[in-house]
């Protein structure tokens, strides 16, 4: 092998290290808040307190699954959380008629907004932020008006309080729920022809189009399919949560939001997916469980997700221009 094609071999495998170190960074900072954690606290790696981790951020999880489909076809929905809390209205409201009804309509009442999303957005063009942002406020108003802005009690049957609350050989079914929605929402992304396309779209909705894929359907697809998560989300929610107040949900949008980003979905579409998400939901539950044990005031654990957002913002554009110099 001459010196010239061993300099060619070593700069490939160079930046080949490289370019998987800037598209795994999440997955060793999540390994490092781990291990620091075990350090820090005695009652941090324990079966107990790594299940309430993933349990106090499972109902976040479902939704994040839906999310990522949407910033992947460079998009984002600011009323995902107005959609979860309307159909748990929703899903209230309707239970005296019988559970399965109340669980149909909520998970149709998912839909439908997520249909109004994704028409105004994939069909009539309009801005995805500006149409997220005022169907949220619509939302969350039809939410108030049919709730007359009482609170709520729901009486899941036993099935789905098991759901909620219950588990097996230990193991919270809650949990297994999330992992069964993330490996349907990953097979979605990962091996059909829409889930190929979706990704195409977000790269590059114009050279998408000229290719012959249906860019206005793909994108539409992603909205409706996360107004279904988002009601399938409700159920969940109110078997875990059976006291239901409008507003309440409010927080969710934000902390969303934070767990795509933090996994490394790029807000530039087309980049990203369901292991990424799931990194980043851990990282979010180390977090959030780790500012419980160390007793930080609520106040400090607002500000600290802000950083976290800010930071995974920033990350997300250095990854963009390093993926770039590597591609």
């Amino acid at each position: 092998m001459s010196d010239a094609d061993t300099t060619i071999k070593s700069t490939s495998v160079k930046r080949g290290f490289i370019k998987f170190f800037y598209s795994q960074a999440m997955l060793f900072i999540l390994i490092i808040l781990f291990v620091i954690m075990i350090f820090v606290s005695d009652n941090f790696f324990t079966l107990n307190n790594i299940y309430n981790l993933f349990r106090h951020v499972a109902i976040l999880g479902v939704m994040a699954c839906g999310m990522t489909l949407v910033i992947i076809g460079k998009g984002i929905d600011l009323s995902a959380a107005a959609i979860l809390g309307l159909s748990a209205v929703s899903f209230v409201m309707i239970q005296q008629y019988g559970y399965a009804v109340s669980v149909a309509v909520a998970i149709a009442v998912g839909v439908v907004c997520g249909f109004i999303n994704g028409y105004f957005i994939g069909k009539v063009k309009a801005n995805f932020i500006i149409v997220t942002l005022a169907t949220g406020i619509l939302f969350t108003a039809t939410s108030l008006i049919i709730s007359e802005g009482r609170n709520l009690t729901a009486r899941p049957l036993l099935v789905f309080s098991y759901i909620g609350s219950s588990s097996v050989f230990g193991f919270p079914v809650i949990i297994i729920f999330l992992i069964i929605i993330m490996i349907i929402t990953g097979i979605l992304l990962q091996k059909t022809i829409a889930g190929r396309r979706l990704y195409a779209a977000g790269l590059n909705d114009k050279a998408a189009l000229v290719s012959g894929i249906n860019t206005s359907n793909i994108i539409m697809g992603t909205y409706v399919l996360n107004g279904l998560i988002c009601g399938i989300a409700a159920v969940v929610m109110t078997s875990r949560i059976p006291r239901i107040r409008v507003g309440q949900t409010a927080p969710y949008l934000f902390d969303v939001i934070t767990i795509v980003v933090l996994g490394g979905t790029a807000l530039t579409g087309g980049m990203g997916g369901i292991y990424k998400t799931a990194i980043g939901l851990a990282i979010f539950g180390i977090v959030n469980n780790s500012m419980a044990i160390l007793s930080i005031p609520y106040e400090y654990q607002q500000l600290i997700k802000g950083i976290i957002l800010i930071l995974a913002v920033l990350y997300d554009e250095f990854n963009r221009r390093k993926r770039l110099l590597y591609q």
